[in-house]
């Protein structure tokens, strides 16, 4: 059979909601923004809810609930009052049994010293209250100081900005600050002309509270620089940044455009500094933050200004786009996907040093991207998904040369699933948009060229499985694309008969046998269908295999009877596995074969006949 281009083709070009463009220059539907503020999605959206459910469950999480606050400080407020009145009613009663009515203990009494003290007294008072608020202050300040220096060094140094900036813990500091300064005046201003009766009894319940507050303060510290918390708050503050915004703040495009960048880089110096920790739990988090990053952008993307997708000369400078060329830029400009790019940068960063390090964070990365890639197709933005598939492809090139079989087996899976679902949603496309349809069959397509490239070259470094594997997952494409009776299933057919076709020599094609299990078990499923013409197209391609080969593979496809894989790994199923039904389909396909007959009883022994029977 003739064989295809190597290299997958271009991709058909599409226009995307992105690519209108309204009277101001806005991005979006042609009338929803005008000149002097941004598009805002339309009230009814399901992107505008889920982005502004996403930033107030973030505000709300930006403090501790007030249960954290309140039950401390009333709790040792409450501990505090009931001592001090049990020693009172314990003078009460003491004083009440003594004769001189003098020094007997009443409640107006202790109002009256509290209220009414002379200037000895207040000088006394007020100068251990101040030496105490310094002390306060100055545990407060080193306390959070040291803890918040440490996380800044485990995570990122931008925890200290955070810190800083948050308005409780701003709040907090400024009492603990106010109380000292205001003990300090009342202090300085009592004399024997002057002395301020209020200021000292102020001056006492502000000590108080300050002591009060300490516990919960600490609380909120541990709590504010917990690693979930502090990936969500730099995730909001990206997210505020990069969402639809009216007036001046919509106008204000670098400033906006620098702490979107900013909160990307930041999560994934989270990452980085987590893996090269060993940290898997922190990085998971941060590759998470990233891949809900740029869904939730996505979603009001279209809203924004025109000029929010050119890239500053300063954006320009850093290390993700300086080494772009002119075009380069230009392409990410006009598709609106500089943002997207950015966010799959980071991950090819990660994902480069989690192949040394865990490589189960390559595996979330993975995950992530087809997320990525998934929520483009959803929202029709073929320009962002273009982008998750030749990052895929950049995943599966890094994992080839280095060799590393089992990555690329679970890239290869991620990788798969997202054609299935584009494959998929191309159907759910209204009948309408027949050219939408088309360009998401295309991509679906195009990834399945993609893995057939890959394919040779994992052969070409003696990766045989890998290309065993590809063969397996474009089966799966090809028996998709049928069943959803997809106008590009000869197409499918045709990279899929071509995976093998590298193998030259009779003995680089054993090697390959998995490959012709793949092309059989499809078979099975187009006679099952009554495709008979396409299960033929399959017998063709394998009209030079030799007889021997073909009955073994008979026999071994006939005899694994467990569906499921006896060892663990994500994708849980035999590749050969066919169903009883699919099963009763191999005579007739190995009958277009003169020669081919079942194995003997006696020579029936492969590998899944050693395995243990199923319970």
């Amino acid at each position: 059979m003739p064989a295809p281009h190597l290299l997958p083709w271009s991709p058909v070009a599409g226009r995307g909601p992105h690519d209108r463009t309204g009277e101001d220059g806005a991005t979006g539907p042609a009338g929803t923004s005008g000149p002097d503020h941004e598009a805002s999605p339309p009230a009814d959206s399901s992107a505008g809810r889920t982005i502004a459910g996403l930033l107030v469950q973030f505000r709300r999480g930006g403090v501790l609930p007030g249960k954290a606050w309140s039950l401390p400080f009333l709790a040792i407020l409450g501990i505090a009052a009931l001592v001090y009145m049990t020693s009172f009613w314990l003078d009460v009663v003491t004083t009440a049994m003594d004769r001189d009515v003098s020094h007997r203990v009443t409640v107006e009494g202790l109002v009256e010293a509290i209220l009414d003290q002379d200037v000895d007294q207040a000088r006394n008072t007020l100068g251990g209250l101040g030496e105490v608020m310094a002390a306060v202050l100055g545990l407060a300040l080193t306390v959070s100081s040291i803890i918040v220096q440490l996380a800044a060094t485990r995570f990122t140094p931008h925890i200290t900005g955070l810190f800083f900036r948050a308005r409780t813990n701003l709040g907090v500091l400024g009492y603990f600050v106010t109380s000292s300064v205001y003990v300090l005046w009342v202090n300085f201003s009592v004399s024997e002309q002057y002395l301020p009766h209020w200021g000292v009894l102020f001056s006492m319940v502000l000590m108080t509270g300050s002591l009060l507050l300490l516990f919960p303060y600490f609380a909120y510290v541990f709590d504010f620089l917990d690693p979930e918390k502090i990936v969500g708050r730099i995730m909001h503050d990206g997210l505020a940044a990069a969402t639809p915004l009216r007036g001046r703040a919509g106008l204000a495009t670098d400033h906006r455009q620098m702490r979107a960048v900013e909160a990307v880089e930041h999560l994934a110096n989270i990452g980085l500094n987590a893996l090269q920790q060993k940290d898997k739990g922190i990085a998971s988090e941060a590759v998470d933050s990233l891949c809900e990053f740029g869904i939730r952008y996505g979603e009001s993307k279209a809203a924004m200004r025109q000029e929010w997708h050119r890239i500053a000369s300063w954006n320009r400078q850093s290390p993700d786009f300086v080494s772009l060329s002119d075009e380069a830029v230009e392409d990410l400009r006009r598709r609106a996907t500089w943002l997207e790019w950015k966010i799959l940068r980071q991950y090819q960063m990660l994902f480069g040093e989690g192949l040394g390090q865990i490589k189960d964070t390559c595996y979330l990365i993975a995950i992530d991207t087809r997320r990525l890639g998934e929520a483009a197709a959803r929202r029709g933005d073929l320009h962002a998904l273009d982008l998750a598939i030749k990052f895929f492809n950049t995943y599966l090139r890094a994992t080839l040369n280095a060799s590393d079989i089992r990555t690329a087996y679970n890239i290869l899976h991620q990788y798969r699933q997202l054609a299935e679902f584009v494959l998929l949603y191309s159907r759910d496309v209204a009948d309408g948009r027949t050219e939408r349809r088309e360009q998401l069959e295309h991509r679906a397509l195009q990834i399945a060229r993609f893995m057939r490239y890959y394919s040779a070259v994992a052969y070409g470094r003696g990766l045989t499985f890998v290309t065993e594997v590809i063969g397996h997952d474009i089966c799966t494409l090809c028996e998709l694309a049928f069943t959803r009776k997809s106008r590009a299933h000869d197409e499918f057919l045709q990279v899929f008969l071509a995976v093998d076709e590298h193998a030259e020599t009779k003995e680089q094609e054993k090697s390959l046998r998995g490959v012709r299990r793949a092309q059989i078990k499809l078979a099975t499923t187009y006679l099952l269908h009554g495709a008979e013409a396409h299960a033929r197209k399959i017998r063709d391609d394998m009209a030079d295999e030799p007889l021997d080969r073909l009955r073994s593979i008979w026999h071994e496809l006939e005899s694994l009877e467990n569906r499921e894989f006896w060892e663990v790994n994500d994708r849980g199923t035999n590749f050969d596995y066919l169903a009883p039904e699919q099963k009763a389909q191999l005579a007739t396909f190995f009958g277009w074969f003169s020669g081919v007959e079942p194995l003997p009883a006696n020579k029936r022994r492969t590998v899944s006949s050693l395995l243990p029977e199923p319970a």
